[in-house]
């Protein structure tokens, strides 16, 4: 699947807010990323991209209060299927 630039843009973006986050909790804070944990799975999350794409993360916790973490990154997908 190609990615349209603005996707890899907001991508990269996003990856930088990941890596400058000191907790979770600056992520849930980031209205614009619409930061969630996705149902179903145990520690798989979802991040807005753009109103078509989302990044899906699993997060390795760290510490117990589960506000530390290690991200990896699953994939880019289209949002609701649309």
């Amino acid at each position: 699947m190609r990615l349209p630039g603005s996707v890899v843009e907001k991508f990269l973006a996003t990856v930088q807010k990941i890596e400058s986050a000191v907790t979770i909790h600056d992520l849930w804070k980031n209205a614009g990323l619409n930061f969630e944990k996705l149902k179903g799975f145990k520690d798989r999350y979802s991040m807005r991209l753009t109103g078509k794409y989302r990044l899906e993360t699993e997060i390795k916790w760290i510490n117990e209060g589960k506000t530390i973490g290690d991200f990896l990154l699953i994939t880019i997908s289209s949002h609701y299927g649309d």
